[in-house]
């Protein structure tokens, strides 16, 4: 694998990855086995060329040294580029509202601000992170560490969800549910599972599994108090309970109850 200085061929790249001008690609370079490519984009301006005369009076055009930015290289995986995955990079010195932009991401997080979005995205639609790695074509590690910072609050995303309309939905395979088995959880949507994130109220709870999950929720949900991170949780814990259905009896059978005498 090496890296090629092609100045046309880096900015029909660049291009490609949704990057526009003034910034420009100054190399990049591209695996055919591994399928990736890495771009190397500044926002400085093309060094223009120097002309020297020879022995002879002629003038003569010197490709003038390109001046490279002085800070630190800073990398973020960004959308994929055709079949190949791609990873920004620059060492241009970045300030706050370049970290916004859609081809770079935020400081110590894996991805660009777009493929965050997208990340976000599935999980808040209670997508597995497995899925979300094999569909993105994301490491897990990265995924992981993406999902910490959201967790710990240290980030924050706008999502809207999709709205459904009529009586047809479509189910992620992390929550369908044959028609045909009669299930004690109740809906994603009830507000009982609001309350129970919240602290608002509290049931028995004999399963030490349940109990440590309820206590990293409400944990997470305490560092960051929006409505999309609140259903990112209440998509967690639904999901865990409808997959631990036959060992939450006791715990279910209270559920079912709080939800039916609120609703009452």
């Amino acid at each position: 694998m090496e890296a090629f200085p092609s100045v046309a061929i880096a900015d029909s790249l660049m291009l490609a990855a949704g990057v526009p001008r003034p910034w420009r690609a100054t190399q990049y370079r591209m695996d055919e086995i591994t399928k990736k490519i890495h771009l190397w984009i500044t926002r400085q301006a093309q060094p223009q060329a120097e002309k020297k005369r020879n022995w002879f009076g002629m003038a003569t055009a010197q490709p003038a040294t390109q001046a490279m930015a002085t800070g630190p290289e800073m990398q973020w995986r960004h959308l994929n580029v055709m079949n190949f995955t791609c990873q920004i990079h620059t060492t241009d010195p970045l300030d706050a509202r370049h970290y916004e932009l859609p081809w770079f991401g935020q400081p110590g997080l894996p991805f660009s601000n777009r493929l965050s979005h997208q990340v976000f995205a599935c999980l808040a639609e209670g997508v597995e992170m497995s899925a979300v790695c094999a569909m993105l074509d994301i490491p897990f590690t990265d995924l992981w560490r993406f999902k910490y910072a959201l967790d710990q609050g240290l980030v924050k995303f706008e999502y809207t969800p999709a709205k459904k309309t009529g009586a047809t939905t479509t189910a992620t395979p992390s929550t369908f549910v044959p028609s045909t088995l009669a299930s004690n959880v109740p809906d994603v949507t009830d507000p009982i599972w609001e309350r129970l994130i919240t602290g608002e109220i509290s049931v028995q709870i004999k399963t030490l599994s349940l109990q440590l999950m309820f206590t990293k929720l409400r944990q997470q949900f305490s560092l960051q108090q929006d409505d999309e991170v609140k259903l990112m949780k209440l998509r967690e814990l639904h999901r865990y309970v409808e997959r631990n259905e036959r060992s939450l009896g006791y715990e279910l059978h209270q559920f079912r109850e709080l939800a039916q005498a609120q609703s009452a």
